[in-house]
């Protein structure tokens, strides 16, 4: 039984436009992969040289180390420092959108007194030794997303002022 020989078909049409746009699709897809990847790396999105942060009041008696940048229901560190006047019990005040922002998940070390008052939560210890650099640490879970801006105050002096961004 003899077979005939196949037709060849003719090749494929390619389109100049076509292999074009998919050259430069796949060519800036990567660069722009790299970018996201970068800036992970530098802490765009948390953690990292670009997220931490570190600021003072005018008066250098409080200080508080944060990240700028978080992600919604992930764990955020913030750890405030004071230098107090002695004889008095130190109260720590956060306000602005913190309450709203922030769920507590530990607070260390433990205050003797802990409040709401108009918005704002006040922490109070007793009163330290004289000239003695008080640390508060606190581990939070971010409860919203966007710009999130919080102050902090020690015995109602200078206030410090600080804004996070929270990703999705």
């Amino acid at each position: 039984m003899k077979t005939t020989p196949a037709v060849k078909s003719s090749p494929v049409v390619e389109k100049p436009f076509w292999l074009r746009f998919e050259y430069q699709l796949r060519r800036f897809g990567f660069i722009f992969l790299l970018l996201i990847v970068f800036a992970a790396m530098l802490g765009v999105f948390s953690h990292g040289y670009l997220s931490d942060a570190r600021l003072s009041n005018v008066d250098n008696t409080l200080a508080v180390d944060y990240e700028k940048f978080n992600r919604l229901m992930s764990d955020a560190d913030l750890k405030i420092t004071a230098t107090t006047s002695p004889g008095k019990p130190n109260q720590i005040i956060l306000g602005g959108d913190f309450m709203d922002s922030f769920r507590i998940d530990t607070l260390q070390p433990q205050p003797d007194n802990m409040y709401s008052l108009n918005g704002k939560m006040v922490i109070e210890y007793k009163a330290p030794a004289a000239g003695v650099e008080q640390t508060l640490w606190l581990s939070l879970t971010p409860m919203k997303i966007g710009a999130i801006k919080s102050t902090i105050t020690v015995d109602n002096g200078p206030e410090i002022s600080f804004r996070q961004f929270i990703y999705p």
